[in-house]
Formats: C-alpha cells, sequence, structure tokens
C-alpha cells in the first residue's frame, strides 16, 4: 500500500534530477495543504467551508508556498507518544496519534500537579552552611561537603506534573467487514523437554504421536510445546484475520506460525497479542508454542484466538501545520476518505476534533474518555463526558483538582451516551470539544480556588459551540498566525520536504545534509514555545506542556539551574515576546518564598531560589550536594527581565518589574558574599557548579567550593544588569552605590595554566571530563560578560574549554548540545556550529522531532531554535545607553550558501531581514522600533545606524565595503 507522499515521490524525485522548479514545489505544498484545508466540508451554519477560506494573512505565491513547508508530515501513525503530534493553546494541550480507526488524543492541562509536602530549609542548615566554608578555606573539602551534605533535606518525589488523560475515538463503522474471530482448543502436546526443540515448532513437525492436550501443570525449569493446525480462508484473511491473542501464559514462551518465529513472552501473568498476519496462508496454518516454566506452578494458555485486526487504512497522511497548528489526519477506509483536525484554540480555549467523510452517513464512533489512576468518568445527558480526579502519587502527595468535560456534536445522524461513552452513529460529521478546569490557584497554590470546575467547563464550551467550525477554525488560525508568521527562515532545499519527516530525520541520521529540516526545526522549536507558554498560564516546564504519564522524568518540573531558562532563550531573539510572561509570572510567583529562604538557610536579604522549583514555588536547597545545593537560579532568572527590557525598550516594564526582582536577587549576593581569604575578592559558596565533580588534591571526589567561575559569572551578570536598570531609570541611592562597590571587587573567572577556562577557584583535576554540564562558559552564553571583541583572551580560553569537553565525550544530552551550539555561534564559528545542529538532529532528536535528552527534554528544542538565530543574527554587544552591535550573518556556516531569515529581533529595539546567496550578503532590512542608535556589522566592518522609531534602512554588502 502507497500513501499519498509516496505516491508522488517519484515523479517529483526525477523532476529534482533536473534542477525542480518553484512551480513544482508550489503544486507540492498545494496537495500538502489540500490534507489541511479538505475539500467538501460544510460548516454546521451553512458558512463557507473551512477548505475555501482564505489565508487569515494575504501573502505573495512565494510567501506561501514557504509557510507551507513548515509541516512535519508522515505516512503512517504514530506508534508510540513520541512519534505523536503536538498542539497546544498555553494551558491545554494534546499529542495527536493519528490513528486510523482508532485514534489516541492524549490531553494535558498545565496546572495538574501532583501537592506537598515540598522541600524546606532544615533547622541545621544555616549553621552548617557557614561553618562549611570555613572548612573549606582550611582545605578539608571532604569535611565541608559532608556537613553540608548532612544538612540538607531529602528529595521528595515523585511529585509530578502529569497527563489530564487520553480521548479515545473508536471508528464504528470501519469494523464491518472485519473477519469473526477463530478460537484455537484443539492442541498436541509434546512430551516434557529442559528446553525448547525448534525441529517440533517447525511446520512439518510429525506429531501424530503426541497426545491430546490435557491442560496439564509444566513442572519448574521445563518446556512444553504444543501444536495445533487450523484451516482459514483467503476471504478471512483479507478480512483482517490476523492477531493471536493468548491469555497469561507461562514464564518464557516462543510462538511460531507455519515454522516461522512469531513473538515470545516474558512474564506470567499478563495476555499477549502478535500480528502473525504475514505467517498466515489460504489453507491449513500451523500453530506451535513451546511454553517454559521457569520456577513455580507451571501452566499454558487457557484461551488462544486468532482474531481480525483492522483492515489497513488506504492513502493515509498525516501531518502537524506549523502554520496553522492543526494535526491533521486523512485516510481511506472501506472505500470513504475520512479527515479529522485537532487543534487547540488560544481563543476559545477549547481543543477541537472535527472528523468528516466524503460520502453521507458514514461516521459511526465510539468516544470515551480514560487515565492511568486517580480518576472517575461519568456521562452527562446525550452528548457529554466528565472526567474528575485529583493528581497525587499513589494517594501521597494530594495536589490539583481536576475536572475535563467532553461535548460532542453531530450532523445527521443518531447522537447519545452509553457505559460512560459517546456514541454517534450514521452521521456525515461528528465534532468534540474539549476543556477543563482545576482548582490551582498560580499566584498562591497554597489556596486552591474553590469556584464549581464542572460548571466552568460548561461554560467554556457553551461559548466555544456557539460559533460554527468555520469560525472557530478561523479564529484559531488567526491567533496563532499573529505569532508565528512573525517570522520566517528558508535554507532552502525544500525539494526534500515532500519525504515523511520521519524518513527525512532517518537520512540526515545516516549522514545526510537536509538544511530544509533545519528550518523546520527551527520554526518547530517557535511553535512548541508559542503552544506551552501564553499570557496568562504556566510557563513551559521540563516537557513543555505534554506528558504522557502520572510520573515523569524528574517530575517534569522547573530546572533552574539550566533548563527552563533554556526554553526561553528563542523568545525574544525569534520575535515571541509575549510568550516569555508566563516566565515572568512565575519567577516574581518565587519572590516571597525566596525571601524566606534567604534568611532562614543564609541570614541573607533578597531572594535565592536553588537548582529547581514546580508548581509550589518551592525554593528550598534539598537533595545531593551535586546538584541541590547551588543558589543561582532565581539570579539567573532574572538575566530575563532585563534582557526583555534590552529587546523591547518597555520602560515601564523594566522599572515595575525588572528593577525590583533585579534588586531582590542582588540584595541576596551582597549579603550572601565573603571576602576570600587569600584574594580579598568577594567569593559565592559553598555550592556545586551545576552537578559536576572534581579530585581533592588526595584524589578525593567532592561537588562543593568557593568562587566556582559559573557562581561568579552569574552574580557579575547580576550586579551588571541591576547597575544597568538603575542607570536607565534614573536611580542613585545606597544600593546602587554597594552595588558598584561590591562589583568592583567580585572575584572573576580565571585561566589555568592549560589555557582553559577554570570551572573552580582553584586548578582542581575534572572527575567528569566529558560532563553535560559546561557551566564555566556562561559568561560567553547567555551571559555576555565575554565577548570576541571586548575580551577576546577570555573567549580563547573558553574555547579550549569546549574543545577539552567535547573531545572527552560532552554534549551527549540533547539540551547540552543545544548549549554548545550557542557556543560556537558566539565563537564565530560556522563549521562547528553547524556540526552540531547536525548532531542534535541526528543524535537527539525523535521522530516527532521532539529533543531527546534522553528521555524526552523540551529543552533542547528550545536551545536549538535559539542557536540557529544565533548563528544569523547577534546583538548581545553594547548596552542600552550606548546602543548595541548588531551582527549580521556572524556564524554562516557553507552549508547554508544561500538563504533568508525575516523578523529575527535585535537588542536595542530592532527588527531584522536579511537575505544571502553563495555565502554572501544579498541585502539586510533594519527597522528600528525604539529610535535608538546600533551600530550595524557584516564581517569585519562596522557602520552606525540612527533611525527615528519606525525607520527602516535597507544595507547591502556595498555598504559595507
Amino acid at each position: 500500500m502507497k500513501s499519498m507522499s509516496q505516491s508522488l515521490q517519484k515523479p517529483f524525485n526525477n523532476a529534482h534530477r533536473h534542477r525542480t522548479s518553484r512551480a513544482a514545489l508550489l503544486l507540492c505544498v498545494l496537495f500538502l495543504a489540500s490534507l489541511a484545508y479538505p475539500s467538501g466540508i460544510i460548516g454546521r451554519k451553512g458558512k463557507k467551508a473551512a477548505s475555501e477560506l482564505q489565508p487569515v494573512q494575504t501573502t505573495s505565491p512565494q510567501e506561501d508556498t514557504l509557510w507551507g513547508q513548515y509541516t512535519l508530515h508522515y505516512a503512517k501513525p504514530a506508534d508510540n507518544w513520541l512519534e505523536a503530534m503536538p498542539i497546544g493553546n498555553g494551558r491545554l494541550g494534546a499529542m495527536v496519534f493519528g490513528g486510523a480507526t482508532a485514534e489516541r488524543i492524549q490531553l494535558n492541562d498545565d496546572t495538574i500537579w501532583a501537592g506537598p509536602p515540598v522541600p524546606e530549609v532544615t533547622p541545621e542548615f544555616r549553621e552548617a552552611a557557614a561553618k562549611a566554608r570555613d572548612l573549606w578555606f582550611a582545605g578539608k573539602y571532604v569535611e565541608a561537603e559532608k556537613m553540608v551534605q548532612s544538612a540538607l533535606g531529602p528529595r521528595i518525589a515523585p511529585r509530578s506534573y502529569q497527563t489530564m488523560g487520553d480521548l479515545h475515538l473508536q471508528l464504528l463503522a470501519a469494523g464491518t467487514r472485519m473477519a469473526r474471530p477463530v478460537a484455537l482448543r484443539s492442541w498436541k502436546q509434546g512430551p516434557l523437554l529442559k528446553a525448547a526443540d525448534t525441529a517440533q515448532l517447525a511446520a512439518d513437525f510429525d506429531d501424530a504421536a503426541w497426545v491430546d492436550s490435557d491442560g496439564s501443570e509444566i513442572p519448574a525449569n521445563s518446556t512444553v510445546t504444543y501444536r495445533t493446525t487450523v484451516e482459514l480462508t483467503a476471504n478471512q484473511i483479507a478480512a483482517g484475520l490476523g492477531r493471536l491473542e493468548l491469555s497469561p501464559i507461562d514464564d518464557k514462551s516462543v510462538i511460531y506460525v507455519n515454522g516461522q518465529k512469531a513473538g515470545t513472552t516474558s512474564a506470567w501473568n499478563k495476555p499477549y497479542r502478535f500480528d502473525v498476519s504475514k505467517f498466515l496462508k489460504a489453507g491449513p496454518n500451523v500453530i506451535a508454542i513451546a511454553v517454559t516454566n521457569v520456577g513455580g506452578a507451571g501452566h499454558t494458555a487457557k484461551s488462544v484466538m486468532l482474531s481480525a485486526q483492522a483492515v489497513a487504512p488506504k492513502d493515509f497522511h498525516r501531518q502537524l501545520d506549523l502554520d496553522t497548528a492543526i494535526a491533521t489526519t486523512r485516510f481511506r477506509q472501506d472505500d470513504v476518505l475520512y479527515t479529522r483536525e485537532v487543534f487547540s484554540s488560544a481563543v476559545d480555549d477549547v481543543i477541537v476534533v472535527r472528523l468528516t467523510a466524503d460520502k453521507p452517513g458514514a461516521i459511526s464512533m465510539r468516544a470515551s474518555l480514560d487515565r492511568p489512576a486517580d480518576f472517575t468518568t461519568t456521562a452527562d445527558g446525550n452528548d457529554s463526558l466528565n472526567m474528575s480526579g485529583q493528581a497525587q502519587q499513589k494517594g501521597k502527595h494530594l495536589g490539583v483538582k481536576w475536572h475535563c468535560r467532553v461535548t460532542a456534536e453531530a450532523k445527521g445522524g443518531k447522537l447519545r451516551t452509553q457505559n460512560n461513552a459517546i456514541i454517534i452513529q450514521n452521521a456525515d460529521a461528528a465534532l468534540f470539544f474539549i476543556t477543563s478546569s482545576t482548582d490551582y490557584n498560580r499566584q498562591t497554590p497554597t489556596q486552591p480556588l474553590t469556584h464549581n470546575r464542572q460548571k466552568a467547563c460548561e461554560k467554556i464550551l457553551s461559548a466555544a459551540m456557539r460559533k460554527d467550525y468555520d469560525e472557530l477554525r478561523q479564529d484559531h488560525v488567526a491567533e496563532h498566525r499573529s505569532l508565528f508568521r512573525r517570522c520566517k527562515l528558508d535554507l532552502g532545499g525544500w525539494d526534500k520536504a515532500i519525504a515523511p519527516t520521519d524518513e527525512r530525520l532517518n537520512a540526515v541520521k545516516a549522514g545526510g545534509l537536509d538544511p530544509a529540516l533545519i528550518s523546520l526545526y527551527f520554526q518547530y522549536g517557535r511553535y512548541l514555545l508559542i503552544s506551552s507558554s501564553r499570557p496568562g498560564q504556566m510557563p513551559a516546564n521540563l516537557q513543555g506542556l505534554w506528558a504522557s504519564k502520572t510520573e515523569e522524568p524528574w517530575n517534569a518540573d522547573y530546572h533552574i539551574n539550566i533548563n527552563m531558562q533554556m526554553n526561553y532563550w528563542p523568545a525574544e531573539l525569534t520575535n515571541l515576546s509575549e510568550c516569555h510572561t508566563p516566565f515572568f509570572d512565575f519567577i516574581e510567583w518565587l519572590v516571597p518564598n525566596g525571601q524566606k529562604t534567604a534568611q532562614d538557610a543564609y541570614g541573607c536579604q533578597g531572594f535565592v531560589a536553588h537548582h529547581t522549583t514546580d508548581a509550589w514555588h518551592f525554593n528550598a536547597p534539598f537533595g545531593h550536594t551535586q546538584w541541590g545545593m547551588w543558589p543561582h537560579g532565581g539570579g539567573w532568572c532574572t538575566q530575563h527581565f532585563m534582557e526583555h527590557y534590552r529587546f523591547t525598550g518597555d520602560k515601564e516594564f523594566l522599572e515595575k518589574r525588572a528593577w525590583p526582582i533585579l534588586k531582590e536577587a542582588s540584595l541576596f549576593y551582597m549579603d550572601y558574599l565573603v571576602r576570600h581569604p587569600d584574594t580579598g575578592k568577594w567569593v559565592s559558596g559553598l555550592e556545586n557548579s551545576p552537578e559536576n565533580t572534581y579530585f581533592t588534591p588526595d584524589g578525593k571526589t567532592v561537588h562543593l567550593s568557593m568562587g566556582a567561575s559559573m557562581s561568579q559569572q552569574i552574580i557579575w551578570d547580576t550586579l551588571t544588569n541591576t547597575l544597568e536598570a538603575a542607570e536607565e531609570l534614573g536611580i542613585q541611592d545606597d544600593f546602587v552605590k554597594r552595588a558598584k562597590t561590591v562589583l568592583a571587587d567580585l572575584a572573576v573567572a580565571k585561566i589555568g595554566e592549560d589555557g582553559r577556562l577554570m570551572e573552580w577557584d582553584k586548578p582542581f583535576k575534572e572527575a567528569e571530563p566529558g560532563h553535560r554540564h559546561i557551566s564555566h562558559l556562561y559568561a560567553l552564553h547567555p551571559g555576555r560578560q565575554y565577548n570576541v571583541y571586548d575580551s577576546p583572551e577570555m573567549v580563547t580560553a573558553a574555547r579550549k574549554s569546549i574543545d577539552s569537553r567535547l573531545a572527552r565525550g560532552g554534549g551527549h544530552t540533547g539540551w547540552s548540545r543545544a548549549w554548545i551550539i550557542n557556543f560556537w555561534a558566539r565563537f564565530h564559528e560556522p563549521q562547528k556550529a553547524h556540526e552540531n545542529v547536525v548532531a542534535l538532529l541526528r543524535k537527539s532528536t525523535l521522530p516527532n522531532l521532539f529533543d531527546n535528552h534522553p528521555p524526552f527534554q523540551i529543552d533542547g528544542n528550545f536551545g536549538g531554535t535559539a542557536g540557529i538565530a544565533e548563528m544569523l543574527l547577534q546583538s548581545h554587544v553594547g548596552n542600552s545607553k550606548k546602543g548595541y552591535l548588531i551582527e549580521l550573518l556572524p556564524t554562516l556556516p557553507q552549508a547554508w550558501a544561500d538563504g533568508s531569515v525575516a523578523g529575527l529581533r535585535a537588542r536595542g529595539g530592532f527588527e531584522v531581514a536579511i537575505e544571502w546567496q553563495d555565502g554572501k550578503l544579498n541585502k539586510a532590512t533594519v527597522s528600528s522600533l525604539s529610535g535608538k542608535p546600533c551600530r550595524v556589522r557584516y564581517g569585519d566592518k562596522e557602520i552606525t545606524l540612527k533611525l527615528a522609531k519606525g525607520g527602516q534602512r535597507v544595507l547591502t554588502e556595498k555598504d559595507f565595503q
């Protein structure tokens, strides 16, 4: 069976041999777009069909072609969660599997978290931390660490962000031609053996001397083989008979069908299903099972059955259109063409699912809700289902109470509920509306909301259902495009876009290059941020918005020793400033607890947050010193507030939001720092350099130190940002004077005898020289302390550090590789940056383009998108008063010889579009959003621009000669 995309593959490739034309590309894109905008769909109120709606934004045909290319598409349904397609409106998310007759849509609400207790500062911590400093300065590194470790509270887990559950859609009409199941009852039983005899499993083995099976028990450490023959017709096989079902069978069994191995079992207490369709034939079929009992009472399966699998659909295609944020599945079953569209609307706060068919009355289906644990479902009237529960971990950590509601509509046919499911019969089209409500109080989570959650859902659904489908869809697309279409990237190579996305990724993993896949990956990162981080909602967590289980890796929480910050690296740079606001809200909500923690743990003013937090706003040190003893999460996060001002020039934000939290972080640091007894400089500690380890002079492994490079760099960044904000606001007071004094005497990172930037205050030997964290390069990126113009010696030392780290296996996790792309971009090393972009795809990208730590962790997607943008545009050199240096194509690799980018933002309030050909600048358009001056650099030449607010300047290569 060929998919639609496969059927186009051969002529498309033939055309490519003669240089694919724009017209051919446009036809391919229009074909893919037709899958997302199927014809013949009638709105509920008789309005124009969705397929006839014009694009929300008027663009040229060439631009429409490019927007249409930003599509993930596949020739088969998702086999697992990591192949499904993510959608989201910031609050409501879903993973769409794109099944044909059986669809799974896994649902998320961004506030469903298991609850307290949370880590807290222990009574003995403050005194232990102070004494440990003295021990460390005295060279008693191990004793110092043991003292801190003894005072840390425990890690409390699992206490996870959780799935809301699954919506299952079963297409019933497609089962009308399925074969009836065949029970296999007449078995012959062989002699007792020590191990399976493959000869007895062969199709032509003579079992005439064997006895009829009596189902007797199998002794421990023994094997018995069972055989039967079943006669099948060609019609039975054509109707889908091909699944072998076994009730629980003993420990280790092996199944053969017509002499071919069809499967094995590994557990005595669960049933098994095997697809044996490729082994079956019309006529007699021999089924042989060797059952091995490892210990205890042994048994064969009480029931073995051949059943029908749904007949494989024809013309199957599923896609996620990043430009419309709609997941579409299309397939032909029983001569009916079905189309399913799924999207999560930020306008109407609902997830919408629509199924249509090209023949009237062809839709008969069942819809149900379930969840791994801790829920109840009920039907409500003839058209709705309710599912509710409380997030928890097996009766502990009772957390957020939630309610999910699904309401259905059918055009034509009948609609009813039965056995907690929605049943639709003989409809022309079916619509499902999903929403949720929880008792989570974002600002004060310890004081849950008390509203009626079911009524809240009903209100949301009622408002959405007053619109017809076309209006819902059009409003959703328009709102999404208002963000998505601000930025576009074209690296060429779109001839490869006709192939399914997983096949393209596999070709890259096999050694190929696909610049268009990199453009898609870049936009996918922007799409994921739009989908998982919207104003008024929770920020993107370790998995963005999406979680399939009740216990996710690392609780899917907010790791603020890099991961949460990395989620927001592309926000300002790729023109998604609004998507940054949930981050600001959340960090501000940490401040009250952070002030208490600063006082309880260290006796300091200001606010502090350590390496991680979650929906309950805790920020205490806890767990193991290697990761838990690190008080710089809050300081690092405040950098984002100043960066937002640099990009937007929003003075009100600077005054009311950035300045207060920068001041709080600086107050903490000015109290927390101590004088180094040898140098007299201000140093921070005791704390780790995130998750890394070093050897003491006597060979012991230790994690904690004083004055680690990253710590000093974050403090430099925080104080510098605070002073810049004060200058912008005209603030001169005792606090500002003190901050200047401390900054002037702050210890800075050192260069070792080998020329590398040192990670610790002393030249300790690294216990993990290939460690995934490269923390001591913070000052290069995302910090601004080092750059190739003002501090070349530090940049050279940082370059040697990263060479050493990578030579010893660094960059082996997705997010680490993404960070490395940004480093090479700041080094102005185009080939190295490109090598790591490709490595991110080859080594750390899943079939649905999610980042793979492993396991899945979304920060690599966001960091990768930011890194690609940094290769094309940089603006971190300079300041708000004197202006910033805008660097055009600072790290352009040879593989991207021709291309264009538009809608990138630069610090100082600028928007930039760039076109290049044969690796050289064609033109760049710099638009001023603030009226501030800037310098623009291309190659080794700079020019100064003074544009009025709203002004624009087009630059070419001649301007830099």
